[in-house]
C-alpha cells in the first residue's frame, strides 16, 4: 500500500503497537512508504518534512485513531530539529524509533561538479542526519533505560560498495553515513539502542545510462521508478529491523533486485 488511500477504520495487526516513531524526510519517495508501513503496523508517528501542504495531505490520508502528528522542519536546522523533538515528546510522551530518510542526490563528472550541489548534499544527507541523530539520541536512550526497544535507522546507499561513477561526492557522503552508523552501533549498543543502516540498490547500471541522463538535475529518482526495489520493500525492511526482539540487531541490510534494471 503506498499511502494514496485513507486508512480510517484499518485494523491494526501489531508488531509496532505502542512504538512512537519520528520519520525525517516523511514526504519523500521512501519516507512516505515508511510512514504508511509504520501506521499499518500500529505505531504512532511524527512525520517531519519541509513541505507543510504535503504533510497535511499525508496526515489526512494516513491518520488512524489520532496516531499521526505532522511537524514542519528543515533537517539542516538544529533549531527546527530540536523543535520537532520537543513537539514529539509533548504529544506522545516518548520517542523510541527514529528514521532519517532525508536526502538529495546530484551527479556529474567530478571535474564538472558544482560546489553548491556538493554543499547541499553534505548539508542535507550528512549534517542534517547528524542533527537528527544527536537530537533524538537522548529520548531513544531513555526508552532503552526503561527496558523498551530503541531503534535508530539510517537510509543509506548501495553506491558506497559499488562505487557508481559520476556520483563521487554522493558516494563519499554516503560512506560517511555508513561509518557513522557503524560507530554509533558500538557506542549505543551496550546501552540498549540498536542502530541500523538500510542500503537500497535500485538495479541501475550507470554504465548503461546515457551521459545526458546522468547529467540531468535529478537522474536517480527517474531511473529508480522502474526498479523492483520499491519504497514499500524498503519500508518493510525498516519495519522488520524495528520489530526484532531486543538483543538482535539488523545492523546493515543491503537490499538489491535479483536482476539489474537497464535504462
Amino acid at each position: 500500500m503506498c499511502g494514496d488511500e485513507p486508512m480510517s477504520g484499518m485494523t491494526v495487526p501489531g508488531p509496532l503497537i505502542g512504538r512512537v516513531a519520528v520519520v525525517f524526510g516523511a514526504t519523500g519517495w521512501i519516507g512516505r512508504a515508511i510512514c504508511t508501513e509504520f501506521v499499518r503496523l500500529g505505531a504512532s508517528i511524527v512525520m517531519v518534512g519541509r513541505d507543510r501542504e504535503r504533510l497535511h495531505e499525508m496526515h489526512q490520508q494516513l491518520d488512524v485513531d489520532d496516531r499521526i502528528m505532522p511537524a514542519v522542519a528543515d533537517v539542516t536546522s538544529p533549531l527546527d530539529v530540536d523543535d520537532a523533538r520537543r513537539a514529539a515528546i509533548e504529544r506522545f510522551g516518548h520517542v523510541d524509533l527514529l528514521v532519517v530518510s532525508s536526502g538529495v542526490i546530484s551527479g556529474s563528472a567530478f571535474e564538472d561538479g558544482v560546489p553548491g550541489d556538493w554543499a547541499q548534499m553534505i548539508d542535507v544527507n550528512l549534517r542534517g542526519l547528524l542533527h537528527a541523530s544527536q537530537a533524538f539520541a537522548e529520548p531513544l536512550l531513555t526508552a532503552a533505560d526503561h527496558g523498551g526497544p530503541a531503534d535508530m535507522v539510517f537510509i543509506g546507499a548501495v553506491s558506497t560498495d559499488v562505487h557508481a561513477p559520476r556520483f563521487a561526492v554522493f558516494n563519499a557522503v554516503s560512506a560517511a553515513i555508513k561509518q557513522l552508523a557503524r560507530t554509533l552501533r558500538y557506542e549505543y549498543g551496550p546501552r540498549g539502542m540498536r542502530v541500523h543502516i538500510i542500503e537500497p540498490g535500485f538495479g541501475v547500471d550507470p554504465n548503461q545510462v546515457s551521459q545526458e541522463e546522468l547529467a540531468a538535475p535529478s537522474p536517480r529518482p527517474r531511473l529508480r521508478e522502474s526498479s523492483p526495489v520499491t519504497p514499500q520493500t524498503i519500508a518493510a525492511v525498516v519495519a522488520l529491523a524495528a520489530s526484532l526482539p531486543k538483543g538482535a540487531n539488523l545492523a546493515e541490510a543491503l537490499l538489491l533486485p535479483t536482476e539489474k534494471v537497464s535504462s
